[in-house]
C-alpha cells in the first residue's frame, strides 16, 4: 500500500429526525493507524469548533449532521500526522489521504472542492504568504526603532487586506452558485455586508443555513 488511503465519505439520506441526516464515513488506512484519534472540525474565521472526534478505523463510522450544513468547508486532522486537511464535506466526496503531511492529502467527487482549491491555491495562500512576509519585516523594523521601515511595513499589510478582500469579492461575484462562495461571504460578512453580494447569490443556495443566515442579517 502506498502512503495514500482512502477516506470514503457516503451519505445516508434516510433521516433521523426533521433536521438531521445519517452520514457514514468509512476510512480505508493503513493497518497500523488503526485506533489514531481523528478531529473533524468546522473551519470558522478565527476560530475552529469540534464537529466529531473519532478513531481510525476499517469499520463505517456513522455520525449524526444537520441537513442544512452541507456542503461546508470542515478541516480533519488525525494525531501524530503532519498538518491538517481543508474540504468541503458533502456527498460523494473522496480523499486520498497523505499520511506523511495531510494538507498534501486529494479530494475528489466533490463539485465545491475544486473551486475551494482555486480560490485559496490562487488567492488566499498567496496572500497569507505576503503577510507574515510583511510581518517579519515589521518586526524587524520595530526592534531596530525604524520609523519609517515600521510604518511602511504597516501599510503593506493594510493594502494587502484590502487587496485580498477585493479578490474575495470578485470571486464570489464571478461564483454566485457556490457554496465556497456563501462560505467566504459568511466568514467576512461584516467586511462586505453593505456591498449588496448577497443578492447576487443563487436561489440554489438556499436550503443552507449560511444561506438563511446572512438573508436574515441583510433584512
Amino acid at each position: 500500500m502506498n502512503k495514500y488511503f482512502i477516506i470514503l465519505i457516503i451519505f445516508s439520506f434516510s433521516i433521523v429526525s426533521a433536521f438531521s441526516q445519517n452520514v457514514q464515513i468509512q476510512i480505508f488506512s493503513p493497518r497500523e493507524l488503526t485506533g489514531r484519534k481523528a478531529l473533524l472540525v468546522t473551519q470558522e474565521r478565527g476560530f475552529a469548533s469540534i464537529v466529531h472526534s473519532i478513531k481510525l478505523s476499517p469499520y463505517p463510522i456513522n455520525l449524526q449532521m444537520d441537513q442544512d450544513l452541507l456542503p461546508d468547508l470542515y478541516r480533519l486532522n488525525v494525531a501524530q500526522i503532519k498538518g491538517s486537511l481543508s474540504f468541503f464535506l458533502e456527498p460523494g466526496t473522496q480523499i486520498f489521504l497523505d499520511t506523511t503531511d495531510l494538507a498534501k492529502s486529494v479530494v475528489i467527487h466533490s463539485k465545491s472542492n475544486p473551486q475551494w482549491k482555486l480560490f485559496y491555491d490562487s488567492i488566499q495562500q498567496p496572500s497569507n504568504e505576503r503577510l507574515i512576509a510583511y510581518t517579519s519585516a515589521e518586526t524587524r523594523a520595530r526592534k531596530q526603532g525604524n520609523t519609517d521601515s515600521l510604518n511602511y511595513w504597516i501599510d503593506k499589510k493594510v493594502l494587502e487586506k484590502e487587496e485580498l478582500l477585493s479578490k474575495t469579492s470578485e470571486f464570489i461575484l464571478k461564483n454566485p452558485g457556490s457554496f465556497v462562495s456563501l462560505y467566504l461571504l459568511k466568514n467576512n460578512w461584516f467586511t462586505l455586508k453593505n456591498k449588496r453580494i448577497f443578492e447576487k447569490l443563487d436561489v440554489s443556495l438556499a436550503g443552507h443555513r449560511n444561506y438563511k443566515l446572512l438573508k436574515g442579517k441583510s433584512l
